[in-house]
């Protein structure tokens, strides 16, 4: 069981994942879309694969990261996952995300990562939350834009999928910067 506690919004439900999503998480990241600029993941997907990851994820030290399945609130129907890594040494965290494609387009990722922002920040205290995405992801920049991350520079060549290199952008959050988005969003005074 992860140490790590639900999130909510207004729309979504953050639980842990469980064993029993794999045939949905297998269902969502078929989408050639979703899985086109997923780390460890290409199309035709694997669900071996998939299993292999999820075994993993399930049995790795909450000390190191949180992954979380987002959960439509009212259907309880799982729509996508989210991760939180943790160098809890440097109190840093690293965002990432998948969302399924039919869920595209409505805020929802935005609304799931801000609430992890705060996680990270408020509950962890966490100095630093770094997010990136591979160039040409334009959905995730958009994401990432909303929520007041700062773009901190390029990584060249810094993944490697579907035989080729592709180069990242990486944005940072500050905690200063997590209490100035408070203010500029009416959060806080």
């Amino acid at each position: 069981m992860s140490r790590h506690r639900e999130l909510e919004t207004p729309r979504l439900r953050l639980r842990p994942l469980e064993m029993s999503d794999l045939d949905r998480i297998v269902e969502f990241m078929g989408e050639k879309d979703v899985t086109k600029f997923l780390l460890y993941f290409s199309y035709p997907l694997n669900s071996e694969q998939v299993a292999a990851w999820l075994k993993n994820v399930l049995e790795a030290n909450p000390e190191y990261c949180a992954y979380w399945a987002i959960t439509d609130i009212e259907s309880g129907r799982l729509i996508g996952i989210t991760s939180l890594t943790l160098d809890c040494h440097n109190r840093k965290g690293d965002i990432g995300y998948w969302l399924d494609k039919g869920h595209w387009g409505r805020g929802l990722m935005t609304e799931s990562c801000w609430s992890v922002v705060h996680y990270g920040f408020d509950d962890l205290k966490l100095h630093r939350v770094e997010i990136s995405h591979m160039i040409g992801n334009i959905g995730s920049q958009k994401v990432i834009e909303k929520l007041g991350f700062q773009l901190e520079g390029v990584t060249r060549e810094a993944h490697y999928k579907d035989g080729r290199f592709m180069d990242v952008k990486i944005y940072g959050m500050l905690d200063v910067d997590f209490v100035r988005t408070k203010k500029r969003l009416g959060e806080i005074d």
